[in-house]
């Protein structure tokens, strides 16, 4: 695409309609850049771009038109979990499709936030140019409407606060979700998991999951657990009778030889996955993903682009944007700068001037930053998830052995024990979260090891009627529910689930037959039928 010929019929549109723009702004192209020349308004930058499949800053093959403001100073997180706060205020008076919000933690660079509108289009018709120019302007009206009211008070001070309040507030690792089938337990481990990357209070947390008042209060971020899996920072298991501490922590098993081999199990590959990496590991990271996932470019907020060439011999082989000359990143040095910024002895890349590092480091020092901190990213402690489906199923202290005591809270880091197959030492990590599900209703409830309910904080899920939107289903819950609770307890209420994808009669008689009938027999089964009231209410309209 010929960026130059578009952005000059941008500018051009542009200049017609300054004044919707403060203090009449127009906007400027360097030569061959993907994006015009952002400029900072009430604390955070405006700009436009077209973003290709070749880069990664606004997902993975997406080919098409941003328009986004961004913050790439040392209050990026601050600032945007500021304004994350009034997402949904922001949402609604932009009133704008496809709005994403990207965390530090998930750009490529990590010192950048943004919040961007995005719509997917063929750069190269130039053809439909003035389409494209008519949406990314409006859009672009639109963000300088809205955004200043909430960008204008963005407070310096409490990026401290916040940070205190992180290391205060998530000190609990281990969360068990419980609840009568169909209330949400599945649903709302994936929303924990990204409440707590979203920097969420643990009390914001757990008062979002057992509220459960609202759907549109507990959909967080999909987008957020989806690059957590990407990541392979989670892991999901079942535990059933046979499950044992051989596959959950180590044992021998069979190879593909008929050798019996040592293996690690699912917490303990997850365990050693969640501590730091060492710079070795991460600069091996780095190179695979260039060589395996075709990383070929690396941003540094949303001015500078690297192109990256090659890894050899100790070296990044890397070209600027509109440079000839290849520049070399020497391994040795960039380790000095990474382990800088990792003790703050640096915080941008000027700083490298007083480090102990070659003469042409120093000169290529708006090279080396953007990949020292992007080292830096891959070094830090991230969060890691075990999620275990039906925790109650399984024999707990056949399957954790004497890891139950390493899993408490405090005990994480610091209390370690030999293990009795590799001989090897191990701890639980801190930055490990154990969430589990349990069926409230199963009769193997009764028989959860004290040892377990000792060391997990319990959320209970409750059906939700407002979660149900068909006024007959609405009916028929409620209706069940007033009896089962009465004959049974709270526990074996309906969930609210089997009933939210009900939109008319024939999905209500499925339902009935298929789904609440054979539970309801499974409930009562101990008994010579079901109450009459309950069966009367299945035939209902049928």
């Amino acid at each position: 695409m010929n960026y130059n010929n578009y952005f000059k019929k941008l500018i051009e549109k542009n200049e017609i309609k300054k004044n919707k723009f403060p203090n009449e702004k127009v906007f400027i192209h360097a030569n061959g850049k993907y994006h015009l020349n952002a400029f900072t308004y009430e604390n955070v930058k405006y700009n436009f771009v077209i973003s290709s499949k070749r880069s990664i800053a606004y997902g993975d093959d997406f080919e098409g038109l941003i328009v986004e403001i961004y913050i790439d100073n040392d209050y990026c997180e601050s600032y945007f979990n500021q304004l994350k706060e009034n997402q949904n205020s922001i949402e609604k008076d932009l009133n704008i499709e496809n709005i994403v919000w990207q965390s530090p933690r998930n750009t490529f660079s990590g010192n950048v936030s943004r919040i961007f509108a995005k719509h997917s289009v063929d750069v190269n018709d130039n053809s439909r140019w003035d389409e494209y120019i008519d949406w990314q302007i409006n859009t672009m009206i639109k963000f300088l409407d809205v955004m200043p009211k909430y960008t204008r008070d963005l407070n310096k001070s409490r990026i401290m606060n916040m940070n205190k309040d992180k290391d205060k507030d998530n000190k609990i690792k281990n969360i068990i979700l419980y609840g009568a089938p169909g209330v949400g337990k599945t649903h709302n481990y994936q929303n924990i998991i990204s409440m707590i990357e979203d920097g969420k209070s643990q009390k914001e947390i757990f008062d979002t999951i057992t509220d459960n008042t609202t759907d549109k209060k507990v959909e967080q971020d999909n987008e957020i657990f989806q690059n957590i899996k990407d990541d392979k920072r989670v892991e999901f298991v079942t535990f059933h009778q046979s499950y044992s501490y051989e596959d959950f922590i180590e044992g021998f098993r069979p190879n593909e030889d008929g050798k019996i081999k040592l293996e690690d199990g699912v917490l303990k590959n997850i365990a050693d996955k969640a501590r730091s990496m060492s710079f070795d590991e991460a600069y091996k990271l780095l190179e695979s993903k260039h060589k395996s996932e075709n990383l070929t470019e690396l941003y540094f907020g949303s001015d500078i682009k690297i192109n990256i060439i090659d890894f050899k011999d100790n070296s990044i082989i890397v070209r600027s944007e509109n440079a000839k000359d290849k520049q070399y990143i020497k391994q040795n040095d960039l380790e000095i700068i990474v382990k800088s910024l990792l003790n703050k002895e640096i915080t941008e890349q000027n700083g490298i001037q007083n480090l102990d590092v070659k003469k042409d480091t120093k000169v290529l020092k708006h090279l080396y930053f953007p990949f020292a901190k992007q080292m830096q990213i891959l070094m830090k402690k991230q969060n890691f998830y075990i999620v275990i489906d039906e925790i109650n199923r399984g024999n707990i202290s056949k399957i954790f052995g004497e890891l139950i005591t390493l899993i408490e809270e405090d005990k994480r880091d610091v209390y370690e024990v030999t293990l009795p197959y590799s001989k090897k030492p191990f701890k639980v990590p801190s930055n490990l979260y154990i969430i589990a599900t349990m069926n409230s209703t199963d009769k193997s409830i009764a028989t959860v090891d004290i040892a377990l309910r000792r060391r997990f904080t319990f959320l209970k899920m409750k059906p939700n009627l407002e979660l149900v939107k068909d006024a007959d289903a609405k009916k028929l819950m409620k209706e069940l529910n007033i009896i089962i609770e009465d004959k049974l307890g709270e526990d074996y209420m309906l969930g609210h689930s089997y009933f939210m994808k009900i939109e008319d009669n024939e999905d209500l008689k499925f339902v009935k037959e298929y789904k609440i009938k054979p539970l309801l027999e499974e409930y009562f089964y101990s008994e010579d039928k079901m109450p009459e009231e309950i069966s009367a209410l299945l035939k209902e309209n049928n």
